[in-house]
């Protein structure tokens, strides 16, 4: 599955397979795009499957219905939603179009990196664990961004080598999602990705 979100600040494609053998993707993805700023996230539900895909969807249905809170109250809102399922990774990536900056926060597996044009790289580290509505911590990163940035956010689901030379020698979201395509023929998890370019 492909979807894209685009507008004069942010060009965003997301790409989503299910677990070879189940009827249900265990992981989700949300994009929001207003004049004001762009919100992704992503998560992993545990596991895979019905009640993998239960968990997943609920962080995406919080992150859509409150799209224009900060990522600290999605991710308590998110936390709470989580209750009395199976839990899942999360990471949700917001940007400020006015400010040129985004914040970001994880809790898990989901990895997320950013290449600027001056040949800086920003990969926060994720907090360890999964959410399932028990009190978590988790951190919330704020960086500036520079013009022509660009950024990946992906499930364990995609195993790339050098996924940093991946941003840095392509030069189009097209081509990088293009570039990624071999790494998702050999999966053995559900597999989502979301590739940007901050304009």
């Amino acid at each position: 599955m492909i979807d894209i979100e685009s507008n004069s600040h942010v060009h965003a494609l997301a790409f989503q397979l299910k677990k070879q053998g189940k009827s249900l993707c265990g992981d989700s993805f949300t994009m929001v795009t207003t004049d004001d700023y762009f919100i992704c996230a992503v998560s992993d539900g545990l596991g895979s499957g019905e009640l993998a895909h239960e968990s997943s969807e609920a962080v995406s249905r919080i992150v859509n219905e409150h799209h224009e809170e900060d990522v600290g109250s999605l991710f308590r809102r998110a936390n709470e939603a989580l209750k009395h399922k199976r839990g899942a990774t999360v990471s949700i990536f917001k940007v400020d179009f006015s400010t040129k900056q985004f914040t970001y926060a994880s809790v898990g597996n989901v990895r997320f990196v950013l290449y600027s044009p001056s040949d800086r790289f920003v990969y926060p580290l994720p907090v360890l664990g999964y959410m399932s509505g028990k009190p978590q911590k988790y951190k919330v990163h704020t960086y500036s961004y520079e013009p022509g940035s660009k950024f990946i956010v992906h499930t364990d689901g995609l195993q790339v080598p050098g996924v940093k030379s991946l941003l840095k020698n392509n030069r189009s979201v097209e081509d990088i999602s293009e570039s990624l395509e071999i790494y998702t023929h050999a999966r053995m998890d559900d597999l989502t990705y979301i590739v940007g370019q901050l304009l």
